[in-house]
């Protein structure tokens, strides 16, 4: 071919490369000895002559009994593939992630779906006799094969058909013996002999090695061209096609710019040569295909994944479940519970570039994150771990690394001191200086506020009730509601923790899930749904899992108490003492419930510094809840943060905004067993049997040394 590089025949190969099949090895004893390798290659001539009469007449065979006798059954090759890549669906069934075992990278593509440019050139440069071939073995082939083998004392030629190669790659080892290669030839014949031509090729073209962890042409021609492979052109098809021969050698990612000799190119002039001397195209063919500018794609680009902190998470739920076998043997389709224009939403939110660099010099916060759930169902509808996956802690996923909690804790607290019927949402609680033991907790006003209703001590998150609080619940009491509202986190016995607890005082600390679970827990009526992922499961076409959202709900809270609950934190009058009224906490047109929480950067000794760490918020409607953690992870302290509305609550308050603007304004119903006293937001209501003590002070507590006045 005139304008086609001058090549020797279609399976030369570059002089010191890798091939696939037909790897040197080492040659023992002096160079002289010439005759042994003269008998070797008169094994291999006998070897041939008894498999080509054999195939033809049957009886030959009985000579390699010993071979034959031991080989494995090809009746299954079929479903011997290897395994294959599993896909990670958003709810919308948009692609998020493909999913398989390390170095690996696995689309099997049925024969019909393979471009017909890709049969031929294979078929060209690998087994230009595979059609017409009816016994799986080239005689010509093995007899040039042995005489190589005589004639140059460094290699072992290979002289494979594509069923010879196909038995190699699913049954055989990659040593290069006589024995091996008889194993070889009569497997091949076996396959020939048990499938059609067409499920051989499919077989071979989906299980071969195009390079850079691309097995089989499904996935070559995605990771190469990012085109399915039923679209390959010629030119695509014959660069291919010349990949699997050595393909390290033949990687045409590694000529991209390059200059000096391009052996993948030079591969696919050879491929193109023999498709040419097998009738399969003609020389202009040839020619234009050759020189037709090809763009090729990095390997990493084939992989694309959206929403990595999602992905991983949901990953880690899909090894939880199922183990390992969504990546062997793969070839699952896996829909989760990804809401794709909440995760972008949040995405720009909270990557925004100027707004961050706002927030690092105003407050010196350098990382955000949050996690969306749906609270009817425990579906999580949008994950961001980190505000720059670039930067120094970009590979953490904020939302489910522990961090002390704040006064976000108070979501326990109240509920449980609710729940225990000793608290109402008017009972009056002494806001004063105490002593618990040398423990002297401080509003983070540093003020103090006289009595307060229970729920105005909640709404403006006023530390010293929540401390009396909780210790009238019982401590105990808090850690077992917090436990059983989702905080997964809170692993030690109830009689550990202190009475800062409710401040959110605990060495472990809890995930943003895992306040996000708990203020679910609140958004559902009272029933827990632990958080999940992974919605569905399709393998083959066939459903094997689809998620039970009765299995995953519990009532852990009745419906009266989360009801109160959500009168107390969804009240704007309740924290107009320290929010105001147009506060970050409200969402325009709707009721929402709202709690927020900072914590003080605890020193090495253990004491409290009046610097702020974390700064959190967490709040819900009946359709949508969302976490918003803003901080350092390295645990630098904020500037100019007081409070829980000055970074984390406008993040939120925008996102929540957003999200809801086409979504129906909801709200709960009154559970029946609730008293309810007053009108419109001034409503209380109670339990069954607690209203009479509504307006009753909360006793003195003697087992600690107290030092506050009044109600005792």
């Amino acid at each position: 071919m005139q304008d086609l590089p001058s090549r020797s025949p279609a399976f030369e190969r570059r002089p010191g490369s890798t091939r696939r099949r037909r790897a040197g090895r080492p040659r023992s004893g002096p160079a002289g000895r010439r005759g042994h390798r003269v008998l070797r290659f008169l094994g291999w001539l006998a070897a041939a002559g008894v498999l080509a009469g054999g195939v033809g007449i049957g009886g030959a065979l009985i000579a390699l009994a010993a071979y034959s006798y031991s080989l494995p059954s090809v009746s299954g090759l079929l479903s011997m593939g290897p395994p294959r890549d599993s896909y990670l669906l958003a709810a919308n069934g948009t692609l998020l992630a493909t999913l398989n075992e390390p170095g690996t990278h696995h689309i099997h593509i049925a024969y019909k779906n393979i471009s017909p440019w890709v049969i031929r050139a294979t078929v060209a440069v690998e087994d230009r006799q595979f059609f017409s071939s009816t016994s799986g073995i080239n005689v010509p082939r093995i007899i040039a094969a042995g005489l190589h083998d005589v004639l140059h004392p460094h290699s072992l030629q290979g002289a494979s058909t594509i069923p010879e190669q196909l038995a190699k790659i699913s049954f055989l080892t990659p040593d290069r013996t006589l024995s091996r290669k008889i194993r070889e030839v009569l497997l091949g014949a076996a396959i020939t002999s048990h499938f059609s031509k067409d499920q051989i090729l499919q077989m071979y073209l989906n299980r071969i090695d195009y390079g850079n962890q691309a097995t089989g042409i499904g996935s070559a021609a995605e990771l190469y061209f990012h085109i399915p492979a039923s679209r390959l052109n010629l030119a695509q098809a014959s660069m291919l096609a010349g990949i699997p021969d050595a393909p390290s050698a033949y990687d045409p990612l590694l000529y991209v710019g390059a200059k000096g000799p391009n052996y993948a190119k030079e591969r696919q002039g050879v491929v193109l040569e023999a498709m040419v001397a097998n009738h399969a195209i003609t020389q202009a063919q040839a020619s234009a295909a050759y020189h037709q500018p090809l763009t090729y794609y990095p390997w990493q680009d084939s992989q694309p994944i959206i929403a990595p902190d999602f992905v991983n998470f949901a990953v880690g739920q899909l090894q939880q479940q199922f183990g390992e076998a969504y990546l062997n043997p793969g070839g699952w389709t896996i829909r989760t519970s990804l809401n794709l224009p909440y995760q972008r939403l949040g995405e720009r939110l909270l990557q925004n570039k100027a707004n961050n660099a706002r927030l690092a010099r105003d407050y010196n916060i350098h990382d955000l994150a949050m996690v969306s759930v749906d609270p009817r169902n425990g579906e999580i509808l949008a994950m961001i771990g980190t505000s720059n996956y670039r930067g120094p802690w970009g590979q953490i996923n904020m939302t489910d690394v522990v961090r002390r909690p704040g006064s976000t804790f108070k979501l326990f607290t109240y509920t449980a001191a609710i729940a225990s019927g000793k608290f109402t949402m008017t009972t009056p609680v002494l806001d004063e200086p105490i002593n618990i033991n040398g423990y002297q907790p401080h509003n983070y006003d540093y003020l103090f506020h006289g009595l307060c209703p229970l729920k105005i001590c909640l709404g403006n998150s006023f530390n010293i009730p929540a401390v009396k609080v909780e210790m009238m619940t019982g401590l105990g009491n808090v850690v077992t509601m917090a436990q059983r509202m989702g905080a997964k986190n809170m692993l030690n016995p109830a009689n550990t923790y202190g009475v800062a607890l409710t401040l959110g005082g605990l060495s472990q600390g809890l995930t943003e899930l895992d306040l996000a679970t708990g203020g679910s827990v609140l958004a559902a009526g009272g029933v827990l749904h632990q958080p999940t992922t992974i919605l569905q499961v399709q393998q083959n076409g066939h459903t094997i899992y689809r998620y039970d959202l009765a299995q995953n709900s519990v009532q852990v809270v009745s419906p009266g108490v989360a009801y109160i609950m959500n009168a107390m934190l969804s009240n704007n009058n309740n924290r107009v003492a320290e929010f105001g009224y147009a506060s970050h906490l409200t969402l325009p047109g709707r009721p929402v419930s709202a709690k927020t929480g900072t914590t003080d950067k605890q020193l090495a000794n253990g004491a409290y510094s009046p610097f702020i760490e974390d700064n959190w918020t967490v709040g819900w409607t009946p359709q949508l809840l969302t976490a918003m953690w803003v901080g350092n992870p390295s645990g630098a302290p904020l500037s100019g943060v007081t409070s829980g509305i000055s970074g984390a609550a406008p993040l939120w308050q925008d996102f929540m905004t957003s999200a809801l603007v086409h979504q129906p304004v909801l709200w709960y119903p009154k559970p029946a067993s609730l008293l309810a006293v007053g009108s419109g937001s001034n409503t209380n209501y109670y339990l069954p049997g607690t209203v009479t003590r509504a307006n009753t002070p909360y006793p003195c507590l003697p087992a600690y040394k107290v030092n506050w006045h009044g109600n005792c």
